[in-house]
């Protein structure tokens, strides 16, 4: 089983952290291609495709921090990426039936998700072929970590926008559908 190991200034070989790393980027692709092909909006599956890419890009961060590369640029594109993600979300036209919202935009912008997500594990699969490289490509990696760390963000801020909308929406309905319980039930 491999280890977490620290050998002069690089990463030793594959991880079992690489190892989880992948299993929550084909999370997110697979959760994000579900969310594409849906009608309604679920709010648990709004948020599991970003939270596992951004775990992802997380861990990626860390590798690379660990091997000795700087991390400050890492906050900036986190930032960025979250917050291009929160205008995305605001400017998608949400509509809503008499059950639930619906994501009203186009198939392939849709697809744009998709493309995010793929973007994120494209970085771990560049991140793992490298590791194995000797010598190991330090600025591909890094490069990688960087390009996953946006993505990821942008997916969350897109994520949160829309999270933060449909309560909006639905927390008058719930108060009115609450008080109009209450008043039918008084005699």
């Amino acid at each position: 089983m491999a280890v977490l190991r620290y050998d002069g200034g690089m990463i030793s070989k594959l991880t079992m952290m690489h190892a989880l790393l992948a299993v929550a980027a084909l999370g997110s692709i697979y959760l994000a291609i579900r969310e594409v092909q849906r009608r309604y909006i679920s709010q648990w599956r709004l948020l599991a495709p970003p939270t596992l890419g951004l775990g992802v890009a997380l861990g990626l961060a860390v590798i690379q921090i660990a091997a000795g590369q700087p991390g400050w640029p890492f906050i900036p594109l986190l930032l960025a990426g979250l917050a291009a993600g929160w205008v995305r979300g605001t400017l998608m036209r949400i509509e809503h039936d008499m059950y639930r919202p619906t994501v009203a935009v186009s198939r392939p912008a849709k697809l744009v998700l998709v493309w995010v997500a793929l973007a994120v594990g494209g970085a771990l699969a560049v991140e793992i072929a490298a590791a194995g490289m000797n010598p190991r490509p330090e600025t591909v990696r890094y490069g990688a970590a960087l390009v996953a760390m946006v993505c990821a963000a942008a997916m969350q801020g897109r994520a949160l926008a829309l999270a933060v909308r449909l309560h909006r929406h639905f927390l008058p309905l719930q108060k009115r559908q609450t008080s109009h319980r209450s008043n039918r039930r008084t005699p």
